[in-house]
């Protein structure tokens, strides 16, 4: 009986590593983006680096170099071809996702793949200022239950969280919310702490009736 009980809580033991929502990440697969608003393009995924293109006009739509991986989680590589002056086919150069929209999102085939909700009513939006490095209050604001996507991976231990959702218009856009507001679909970690309680203390238990047992079976044999 010891043995299964403790076979069964190593079981349980090992789910829970396999199933923790904090190794959950969200894929962000798109081919172009479309530029918000106007921004500019640097040779290195840091706003620190040589600009390439002073300014990319609202409405440019740019393809992305998905032939290695993006080098940050706030740039996108994309090719320059075009856009930057006397730039060959192959160049590249690197723009803010937070400035970019997926080229297709709109498209009637493409949906919101939401992930998550909003936790909390009257939750506001934010753009993120790369210069001050601030984030920069928004004049949307989220009702509870609003359903989201969350981008570039959710770690609950981050102040703000790079989200998806739908506007006023029906149009998918891209902000980042107070990661507090958010509810992400996950194990109930209040659950699993007393069900790993109650076994923990049951396999005490089974132990120490097991070496009293024994006690007695050798008491009665004397």
């Amino acid at each position: 009986m010891k043995k299964f009980i403790l076979t069964v809580f190593l079981c349980f033991a090992l789910c829970l590593g396999i199933s923790s929502p904090l190794a959950t990440t969200f894929a962000d697969e798109i081919a172009s983006v479309t530029v918000l608003v106007p921004t500019a393009i640097y040779s290195e995924a840091d706003i620190k680096s040589e600009i390439l293109v002073e300014k990319v006009d609202t409405g440019t739509k740019l393809t992305l170099d998905n032939t290695s991986e993006q080098n940050s989680d706030m740039f996108y590589r994309v090719y320059i071809y075009g856009i930057a002056p006397n730039a060959s086919e192959n160049d590249v150069g690197y723009v803010l996702r937070a400035q970019t929209l997926d080229s297709t999102i709109t498209s009637p085939l493409k949906t919101l793949d939401d992930n998550a909700t909003i936790k909390n009513d009257d939750t506001k939006t934010y753009s993120y200022d790369v210069n001050t490095k601030k984030y920069i209050e928004e004049n949307i604001v989220l009702k509870k239950g609003t359903p989201v996507q969350v981008l570039d991976g959710y770690d609950k231990n981050k102040d703000f969280t790079y989200i998806a959702f739908y506007d006023s218009n029906n149009n998918i856009v891209r902000f980042y919310v107070e990661t507090s507001n958010l509810r992400v679909p996950g194990i109930n970690w209040s659950v699993i702490v007393a069900i790993s309680t109650l076994i923990t203390c049951a396999t005490i238990l089974a132990i120490i009736f097991g070496i009293k047992g024994r006690k007695k079976k050798k008491e009665r044999t004397k």
